[in-house]
């Protein structure tokens, strides 16, 4: 969580396709905690339109301090959960409600995050924040596949890599478990940029991780900064930085790219480079 901006945007559990963000109501957050929104009590409430809402940020505090009464541990075993974790677990309880999830299934040494039942269908999802593409302590990152390659190997099933510039909505859920629907990419209050991943073949793991949820568009990856394709979604503030020349855009260009820069870029930011040419 370290790597999350100012808050920005809400988010929606029942209307996730259309609302993302990083401030959660409290009627969701007694719904993903599965607890009553009174032992929310002791949480910091902001107020948005007449409507109580929680920083996510101090939501994953407070559920891994213990302030929350909930039945789902913040750790089991050795590993410690994510609340995009639980996050995803609701959602896809609410579009699978038949489905069985176990939460850090083993997998041999390692443990899958989420691994889903449903029907004839099992599937392991592990979502990557962004420690798994920018060193955040001293160490060499390992590509995503060699983690997805030894779940899947022990589990006997696909395991998805779920990056966290995938948004966590209904739509790709959907786009994991039902070939051919159409998912998006979304950020609005990330730290991490594509142009500080580390690996040489970043843009080719970028790439290859949205081709899962069929979450690249036509003309690439450029709108997730923007409210194009996610109604109720603040502009990622990088656009106004890079606009403002306080950024540079190659912030948002992965290394190993060989595409145009409008596969990446935000079409406004796209267009004012061409204009100052």
């Amino acid at each position: 969580m370290a790597w999350i901006g100012g808050s920005e945007g809400v988010f929606r559990l029942h209307d996730s396709d259309n609302y993302c963000g990083s401030m959660v109501s409290l009627s969701d957050t007694a719904e993903i905690f599965d607890v009553d929104a009174s032992a929310l009590a002791g949480l910091k409430i902001t107020e948005v339109e007449g409507e109580n809402f929680v920083n996510e940020l101090d939501l994953h505090k407070a559920w891994g301090s213990g302030a929350i009464p909930t039945v789902h541990p913040s750790r089991i075993g050795s590993a410690k959960r994510s609340l995009d974790e639980l996050i995803l677990m609701k959602l896809v309880k609410l579009v699978y409600p038949t489905a069985l999830i176990t939460p850090q299934m083993k997998a041999g040494r390692l443990q899958a995050d989420l691994f889903v039942e449903l029907e004839n269908k099992r599937i392991a999802i592990e979502f990557f924040g962004p420690s798994h593409f920018i060193p955040q302590y001293p160490g060499e990152l390992k590509p995503p596949s060699q983690r997805r390659e030894s779940i899947e190997g022990h589990l006997k099933c696909e395991c998805v890599v779920w990056p966290y510039w995938i948004q966590r909505c209904e739509a790709n859920i959907r786009a994991i478990f039902a070939t051919g629907t159409v998912g998006k990419a979304s950020v609005w209050s990330t730290k991490a940029h594509f142009g500080d991943f580390v690996m040489p073949n970043s843009a080719e793991i970028v790439i290859e991780l949205s081709q899962r949820f069929n979450a690249i568009g036509a003309d690439g990856l450029g709108y997730m900064y923007l409210a194009s394709k996610t109604e109720n979604k603040p502009v990622h503030p990088i656009v106004k930085r890079i606009m403002d020349g306080k950024q540079r855009r190659e912030k948002l260009i992965p290394k190993g790219n060989e595409k145009p820069t409008s596969f990446w870029l935000p079409e406004c930011i796209e267009r004012l480079s061409a204009e100052s040419a």
